[in-house]
């Protein structure tokens, strides 16, 4: 080590000299004996201790969960985006829909008639520990995650009027949102803070925004037909929505704050409740242009749709982690 002296050098040879052949004194229980010198005291070296890597925290692997009737009632299902190894989550026999994955991907939100009406749960990706949120009388329906996955929007008619209410995750705060007096519901909170919505507080659904606490709302789409299922981008800048301005039902896209509003998909059969891709790139939605309601998949502008279920009962809102 620097500023060690001379005599503590010779000392080290010494030292080395003395223990060559030998275990170490830890590893064989007796005190090796040190030479006298004149010299001062050596200067310790100290022993180098290694620091465990810490173990990665897994991340969750790509699934889309979706609602399905194939079991008799709406149960939840997963698969993987190609629409493969489809498993169905949780054995309840009542009417379970509408999942929503929590943003670190290991939560789905949901509601469920298990318990005589409509209320929102909450389950572990593999739908283990499900977990009763909200206990009214009237319909809680809808669940969407706030960005920061500590609170949940839902829908409910508690109040005499479909709104849009928020709640801490484990049930608690529940606050009324909307107050108009058309039908307010199907949120999606982006990135960002704003809070979009589906409204009829001026005739006909269309796309709002407001500010998480419920004010400053701002109308998005402006047409004489239904705007509906607002899902924000996951860097916030876009929103994919359904419409039938075009005269059936259609997937199109907008940025954040309503500007350019394009069609994606442009079929004679019913296509609605788009959702995105982690990463933005594609987008998964149901359509019934086959015959039945399926899920399907295409990239962001529309194109290469795929049909990933092919079941005869329907499966409808896709979500995706």
């Amino acid at each position: 080590m620097n500023g060690r002296r001379a005599g503590g050098n010779f000392l080290l040879a010494v030292l080395a000299a003395s223990y060559l052949g030998c275990s170490s004194g830890s590893e064989s229980g007796v005190e090796p004996t040190l030479p006298t010198t004149s010299g001062p005291a050596p200067t310790a070296i100290p022993t180098s201790t290694s620091t465990a890597t810490p173990t990665p925290t897994a991340v969750p692997v790509s699934l889309i969960a979706f609602e399905t009737r194939r079991d008799g009632t709406a149960q939840i299902y997963v698969m993987k985006p190609d629409g493969s190894e489809q498993k169905r989550l949780g054995t309840n026999a009542a009417d379970e829909g509408n999942p929503a994955w929590s943003p670190d991907g290991r939560r789905i939100a949901l509601h469920s008639s298990r318990d005589g009406n409509m209320e929102i749960y909450v389950m572990n990706a593999d739908g283990a520990n499900q977990t009763r949120l909200t206990n009214n009388p009237a319909r809680d329906q809808v669940p969407a995650w706030s960005p920061d996955g500590t609170k949940l929007l839902f829908w409910s008619d508690r109040d005499g009027n479909i709104d849009i209410y928020v709640m801490n995750l484990d049930g608690t705060g529940q606050t009324r949102l909307t107050t108009s007096s058309g039908a307010d519901q199907v949120a999606s909170w982006c990135r960002g803070g704003k809070i979009l919505f589906a409204s009829e507080r001026d005739g006909n659904s269309q796309i709002y925004a407001m500010n998480p606490d419920g004010s400053a709302p701002v109308r998005l789409t402006n047409n004489s037909t239904r705007d509906f299922n607002p899902a924000c981008s996951p860097d916030g800048t876009k929103v994919l929505f359904w419409s039938n301005r075009d005269g059936n039902m259609e997937i199109y896209v907008m940025n954040a704050d309503g500007a350019s509003q394009t069609r994606l998909t442009n079929n004679p059969a019913r296509e609605a409740n788009p959702v995105w891709s982690p990463d933005g790139a594609k987008v998964a939605f149901w359509s019934d242009r086959d015959g039945n309601n399926e899920i399907y998949v295409m990239n962001a502008d529309g194109s290469n749709p795929v049909r990933l279920t092919n079941n005869p009962a329907p499966d409808v809102a896709p979500d995706w982690r």
